[in-house]
């Protein structure tokens, strides 16, 4: 296992959405109280697009 370059802290978020393929994860750097998410995923394709990036 790789370690990530930076530590992040993560939210997810419980909406009303109909499509049952939505789910929104707000990642912020360790200091989250001071900060606006640096990334926002709203389904599974993008969260795994920003893990790939995390990598490189």
């Amino acid at each position: 296992m790789e370690m990530c370059k930076q530590d992040f802290i993560f939210s997810t978020l419980v909406s009303d959405s109909t499509d049952v393929k939505e789910f929104i994860i707000e990642f912020y750097h360790e200091n989250a109280a001071e900060s606006s998410p640096i990334k926002v995923t709203k389904n599974f394709d993008e969260l795994i697009d920003f893990l790939n990036e995390l990598e490189n």
